[in-house]
């Protein structure tokens, strides 16, 4: 039997002070733009970054077409708008999932001693799940310090549980042959 222990909203500020942080990116909008979910996450990385909890940011997010910007070069753009230096910031600009920016960045930490992972609170389970699938360890998380709207966060935690049914149920079958991709 299956046991997820992971829960909505985790995240504890007793991880901090932690040498890097990892951003993980959300939708571009039209022209390149951050959507709020970028603008979430990053936020709170740099405000984390200003106060010296954080050292070295890493933005995670691939392309959502070929007509966007990456999801990473977006959020660097807003850190360095919000004050962060630019050398403090690490791209991994790959990425089309969650368990992808897991994967590619984990080659990318390799010199930091501690670690918090930056979303919405609504996708730190999964992130945590992913990153315990892929050997990371105690892979601590902290919610993005503005939450999003009620009606968009109920849709997104719908979303994520069948992310974590979806990501448990490949671990024992070929969930492939059975589900028809969805673009991100």
């Amino acid at each position: 039997m299956v046991h997820i222990t992971y829960q909505f909203g985790g995240g504890d500020s007793s991880t901090l002070p932690v040498d890097c942080a990892i951003v993980f990116g959300a939708a571009v909008h039209y022209g390149n733009e951050a959507g709020p979910g970028i603008y979430r996450r990053v936020e709170t990385a740099a405000n984390l970054y200003h106060e010296g909890n954080v050292h070295t940011i890493f933005l995670t997010g691939g392309k959502g077409s070929e007509k966007q910007d990456s999801e990473a070069l977006v959020m660097q753009r807003l850190a360095m708008r919000m004050g962060v230096d630019p050398d403090d910031l690490v791209l991994e600009d790959k990425a089309t999932s969650t368990w992808e920016n897991l994967l590619y960045t984990r080659g990318l930490v390799e010199e930091c001693s501690s670690i918090v992972g930056i979303s919405d609170r609504y996708h730190l389970a999964r992130i945590q799940y992913l990153a315990a699938l892929q050997g990371w360890g105690d892979f601590r998380t902290l919610p993005a310090t503005t939450i999003p709207p009620f009606q968009f966060e109920v849709r997104a935690v719908a979303r994520e549980a069948f992310g974590l049914v979806y990501y448990t149920l490949s671990q024992y079958i070929d969930v492939e042959k059975y589900i028809t991709p969805v673009s991100r």
